[in-house]
């Protein structure tokens, strides 16, 4: 069994790489980055999980973005039902933030 996704690895850091336009990375540096992205994949999916069924939710949910991408929008003023901090190696090693998710039920679709 794969530990890691390598396709998911190399296209993050491609991504990665084309869309340093601010600062020239090299590719290398992108690969590491991109690395370091899937070394944390499996911690957040973890926390992300745990709060969910602390917090009680059994239907889907997603960020904010998340449903965007899935062609839904959250309802005006509707609070996200549980967060979570998360590790993020794109802002720098040891970095986290705080990550808010809202169910189905509080989405609606795009007009």
């Amino acid at each position: 069994m794969k530990k890691y996704d390598l396709k998911a690895i190399m296209t993050k850091a491609w991504n990665l790489y084309r869309k340093a336009t601010k600062v020239a990375i090299t590719f290398a540096e992108a690969l590491r980055r991109a690395w370091a992205w899937a070394k944390v994949q499996g911690g957040n999916a973890a926390k992300i999980a745990a709060a969910a069924i602390a917090a009680g939710i059994t239907e889907e949910y997603h960020t904010w973005y998340g449903w965007t991408m899935l062609g839904r929008e959250v309802i005006h003023e509707s609070k996200a039902v549980f967060q979570v901090v998360i590790d993020t190696p794109e802002k720098g090693a040891g970095k986290t933030f705080k990550q808010s998710f809202f169910t189905l039920s509080q989405t609606a679709e795009v007009a």
